[in-house]
């Protein structure tokens, strides 16, 4: 299917070569198929022929994230928030870019927005959770996180991170409930196997350390490989 609308929307470009959506629409299943730079020329197409095209500019700089191309994305996400300031994904994904340039505050701002636009965004919520951790605002994180799991009860990744703010404001057993729940919810979830670890090592339980950080090390996690060796005869 989508190998024929990708040669349906070629076969309209060279019909029409000023056709933006033809060309947008394409990059898009570019950027699906992990191909970046086509992704990108696509995009930079539509954008070419279509000046205000807030959607090209947006996914143009998702492109570029992709390519590690964070200051270029930053300057795309922008502009498509400028052309259309309503689109709650844009300021969640210029978020996600300023919290890779270390922009912290900046990114907890933009998270903010998108969820002011969209108030049932999950993965908004779970971003700014982080970007909150990340500043050492554990209890605004745990809010956060406790709102993407309100909206989504499944969300294992927002109680693995809730877990860990709780484990830095030392609410052992509440980080050990979370840890068991993203478990439970996902039990290939090698992270929460290993931080479960090491909160159980906190609490002197060094066998149930050791049985977590092996099942996370067979899950491909490295730094439990570490922890095994070190710590677990």
């Amino acid at each position: 299917m989508a190998d024929a609308a990708f040669a349906d929307f070629s076969i309209a470009i060279e019909a029409d070569s000023n056709y933006a959506q033809a060309y947008y629409y394409r990059g898009v299943l570019n950027f699906q198929k992990k191909n970046y730079e086509r992704a990108l020329k696509d995009f930079s197409s539509a954008i070419r022929i279509k000046s205000d095209y807030a959607y090209a500019y947006n996914d143009r700089g998702s492109a570029k994230l992709m390519m590690d191309k964070p200051e270029e994305a930053q300057a795309d996400y922008v502009m498509a928030n400028k052309l259309n300031s309503n689109m709650a994904f844009t300021h969640n994904n210029l978020g996600s870019v300023l919290k890779k340039l270390n922009k912290i505050k900046e990114a907890i701002a933009e998270y903010s927005l998108s969820v002011t636009i969209k108030p049932d965004y999950v993965l908004a919520f779970n971003n700014r959770g982080n970007a909150y951790f990340d500043n050492g605002e554990y209890d605004k994180a745990i809010a956060d996180f406790s709102a993407a799991i309100k909206l989504n009860p499944n969300y294992a990744y927002a109680y693995n991170n809730r877990a860990n703010a709780k484990y830095k404001l030392k609410d052992y057993d509440g980080s050990l409930a979370d840890y068991n729940k993203a478990i439970e919810l996902n039990p290939d979830y090698g992270y929460a196997y290993l931080n479960r670890g090491i909160t159980y090592e906190m609490l002197r339980k060094e066998s149930n350390s050791c049985s977590d950080w092996k099942k996370a090390a067979s899950l491909g996690i490295t730094t439990a490989d570490s922890y095994v060796k070190l710590q677990c005869k």
